[in-house]
């Protein structure tokens, strides 16, 4: 049987036996043809090759910060921006899942945010319809009717990504939020290779989302976005047992267990708020006297919803003197605060507040809350408005308690 011609050998065979100028020609150019078809299906090969890499490596990435929103957001931009050279990008969801509206939250090249829409609104219901990424000018017969189209349309975005979070069974199909992208550099239209792989990663950052708000449910206080009583406890209880393996020598060489402080206060007169200016008036208080204690603490401190109107700090590597310092700073900046309410004008408000530290009061977590609480109740008895301290294990205060003027009492 003949050996397989190369391309030499085959167009000098249709030179030796083909007569006809036009059918050599057409031959000729049928071969061109499959040549180039061949590069080109090269090409694409290679270019689907890169994409799967790339695809399995947002994967593994989104998988491995999947209970972060901030490094979530990051990597997607990121990941946008590098695969599709497009001049801006940005994400919208919700803030939290109390927020009714959806708003941009994370970019890359875009200055302002320049709209949001409701969660539940019409334009969310008709990008839960959509269901994949959409160019902007090839979706106005189906958006053209939305203000939140017509602003997208002005402020130059090219395509958007609704991402969807699908339900089974027992949950609803809704948006988790929008991934909108600009014009590439190169001024190229998205293909439809570029839709589908932003409908995989679309559908990839939704679940990812869905995730990270779930988990951010589970630990913080829905009401004051401060860490839940279930998160403190298992923080404390990690903390000290961190003090307790990773304590400094002292001065006999004996290993010492590094100070975990606790302060623990609580709104003084609270229920007077709520029977004078009602309960959501006292929803307003406990939001604003949270968000106040969380910018007056430094970075390595966890602020807790205890329960009701009481409320935890942690203080790792803390000894109790500069807790009681820092509980004073925080009594006097309560005290000083004026809480907006729109019925019925600024409320002040005072705390009382109790501090113990391990291991001088307590060497354990349960041990720890009792004597914080035992001192605040103290400072209940003892007129409100400021702190007392935890005996330490001999009986005898470590520290003086701080009346409302911040002086020993």
């Amino acid at each position: 049987m003949a050996g397989r011609l190369d391309r030499e050998q085959a167009i000098g065979t249709i030179e030796e036996c083909v007569a006809d100028s036009e059918k050599k020609e057409a031959l000729l150019g049928y071969i061109a043809s499959l040549e180039s078809d061949r590069t080109d299906g090269a090409k694409l090969l290679r270019k689907l090759k890169l994409d799967f890499d790339t695809v399995i490596e947002v994967v593994s990435q989104i998988n491995a910060k999947s209970l972060d929103l901030e490094l979530i957001e990051r990597f997607t931009l990121n990941t946008v921006m590098g695969q599709f050279a497009v001049q801006q990008v940005f994400l919208m969801r919700r803030q939290d899942h109390t927020e009714p509206k959806i708003v941009p939250v994370a970019f890359k090249n875009v200055e302002v945010a320049f709209f949001e829409f409701m969660a539940d609104g019409p334009f969310a219901l008709k990008l839960v319809e959509i269901g994949k990424p959409f160019v902007i000018e090839e979706a106005r017969d189906l958006l053209g009717e939305y203000d939140e189209y017509k602003a997208l349309a002005e402020s130059g975005v090219e395509l958007c990504v609704p991402l969807v979070k699908e339900g089974d069974e027992t949950e609803l199909v809704d948006v988790k939020g929008l991934l909108c992208l600009g014009k590439k550099f190169n001024r190229l239209k998205f293909t439809r290779e570029d839709l589908e792989f932003l409908a995989l990663l679309g559908s990839m950052v939704a679940i990812s989302l869905h995730n990270a708000q779930l988990y951010h449910r589970s630990i913080f206080d829905e009401l004051t976005q401060v860490y839940s009583r279930g998160h403190f406890d298992v923080y404390l209880s990690q903390e000290i047992e961190r003090a307790r393996r990773y304590g400094r020598p002292d001065e006999t060489g004996e290993l010492e267990a590094l100070h975990v402080s606790l302060v623990m206060f609580d709104l003084d007169d609270f229920k007077k708020v709520n029977d004078t200016y009602g309960h959501q008036v006292g929803d307003v208080v406990l939001r604003q006297m949270a968000q106040l204690v969380r910018n007056k603490i430094r970075s390595a401190d966890v602020v807790a919803r205890y329960g009701g109107e009481e409320f935890v700090i942690v203080l790792p590597e803390t000894t109790k003197a500069n807790a009681v310092r820092a509980a004073e700073r925080l009594r006097r900046a309560i005290e000083n605060n004026k809480i907006a309410t729109r019925e019925f004008g600024d409320l002040s408000i005072t705390v009382s507040i109790g501090v113990s530290t391990y291991p001088v009061d307590a060497l354990d977590g349960h041990a720890l809350v009792r004597a914080a609480d035992q001192a605040l109740y103290k400072a209940k008895g003892a007129g409100k408005n400021r702190i007392e301290v935890a005996p330490d294990k001999t009986g005898e205060a470590d520290g003086p308690a701080r009346d409302s003027q911040g002086a020993p009492g």
